[in-house]
């Protein structure tokens, strides 16, 4: 299990083991600052009305610059931007051991998400050439290729349940197609990320989380156990390419390997999932910039980096180090500090009108969708050219479409994502 700076080789997917802090004791949650501290109970995990999560977000912050929620173990909620984007770059302070602001002592260590620097970089260097520009421009028509016959299939129909028909399908068959996975397993891959997420902030459901999770890491260990029977290419098998990876001088262990590949079954699907649903509930609803970008393709970049601006989804967290005030937030060793991106890229600190969609905002756009620090989206080229892929070719087979008003629209929290999305053409 990763601590503190226990070395590389410690690093272990345990789902069981009691977390421990540097000195190797077992870490209890901080209780309510004893400080006259703005509180609140702030819930962010709850099924709501699309755009409530921003919308409170947004009113806290007319408020506060940071408060205490009082919501599960209690923890710090940053809401100032120039703060936020400070804490994401000060790992020193901040760990990113645990990434979930609720969850303080989590029984796992997910690689290279929960690894700090200078660990961190070690795993980061084995993926990194997986998911750089060259290898998503390799992927590119394989890509294009599953959106259209995606796209094709449900346009004779004249509707869509758009988040289960499309935007759940288009990014998990893109995500096995990168790794070297058959897309015969897309069916299944699908249901399981689709029940992790459903159930990932539910107590009482966690037992169908639990399933779903085992369910992902036997179909992974399998896969290893067949690629260490019979390597495939690694410079086309993600797997055979782990197996042959090293971290100081040394082979990764299969538990790193089994850890790596679930951790990116849970970063790299369901993210864009969530912004193909935001995306293009605002095309439906908004002809006019829908027919923009049909008729000027190249603003397509552009609109995205926009897109993922106004909708940003992740809402993560991080534990403090030590003692510090941080931008007058008194903090303790141990605390958990949510660091919500739409404090930033929905702030007028960021951009002039920051809740309305600008194809062509004209200003800098400097949007940390992808988070900032040694810790930003590994899969950040590949989601911007799934995105991009799906405008374009979405378009040219469905271009006027719009959304059932026969059904009111709701939004998951945690990871921020539409529940459905109806949409209807002619």
């Amino acid at each position: 299990m990763f601590a503190g700076n226990a070395p590389a080789s410690t690093v272990r997917f345990e789902l069981d083991s009691a977390p421990l802090d540097s000195a190797g004791g077992v870490e209890v949650a901080n209780p309510e600052p004893s400080q006259d501290v703005a509180k609140r109970h702030f819930d962010v995990n709850q099924i709501a009305p699309l755009g409530s999560h921003w919308r409170e977000i947004y009113e806290l912050q007319r408020e506060l610059k940071w408060f205490w929620t009082t919501y599960a173990k209690g923890h710090w909620v940053l809401l100032e931007p120039v703060a936020i984007r400070e804490a994401f770059q000060s790992p020193e302070i901040f760990s990113s051991v645990s990434e979930v602001a609720a969850e303080p002592d989590p029984s796992y260590t997910w690689i290279p998400t929960n690894v700090d620097p200078p660990e961190h970089v070690k795993y980061r260097q084995i993926l990194n050439s997986w998911f750089a520009p060259k290898a998503v421009d390799a992927l590119t028509p394989s890509a294009a290729s599953w959106c259209e016959t995606l796209v094709e299939r449900i346009r004779p129909q004249g509707r869509c349940e758009f988040m289960s028909e499309f935007a759940s399908l288009y990014p998990a068959g893109v995500f096995l197609a990168s790794l070297g996975l058959p897309a015969s397993d897309l069916g299944k891959m699908v249901n399981w990320v689709r029940t992790i997420f459903d159930n990932l902030r539910h107590p009482d459901l966690a037992h169908k989380l639990s399933a779903a999770m085992g369910e992902v890491r036997g179909y992974f260990s399998t896969a290893i156990a067949e690629r260490e029977e019979a390597p495939l290419d690694p410079a086309l098998d993600f797997i055979s390419h782990l197996l042959r990876s090293e971290v100081d001088g040394r082979l990764l262990s299969v538990d790193e390997i089994l850890n790596m590949c679930v951790v990116l079954v849970m970063a790299g699907v369901e993210t864009t999932t969530g912004q193909l649903g935001y995306m293009f509930h605002h095309l439906a609803a908004n002809p006019d910039d829908r027919h923009r970008l049909i008729a000027q393709p190249e603003l397509i970049p552009r609109a995205v980096e926009e897109f993922l601006r106004a909708h940003p989804i992740v809402l993560p967290g991080r534990k403090v180090t030590r003692d510090v005030e941080f931008h007058g937030c008194p903090m303790r060793k141990g605390d958990m500090v949510m660091l919500p991106i739409p404090a930033v890229n929905r702030s007028n600190e960021t951009v002039s009108q920051p809740d309305e969609v600008v194809l062509d905002r004209p200003e800098l756009n400097r949007h940390i969708a992808f988070g900032l620090g040694a810790h930003r989206c590994l899969g950040i080229h590949l989601a911007r050219r799934e995105l991009a892929t799906a405008l374009r070719t979405w378009h040219e087979v469905i271009p006027d479409y719009s959304v059932d008003e026969a059904e009111t629209l709701v939004e998951r929290g945690g990871l921020l994502g539409l529940v459905r999305l109806p949409l209807v053409w002619s």
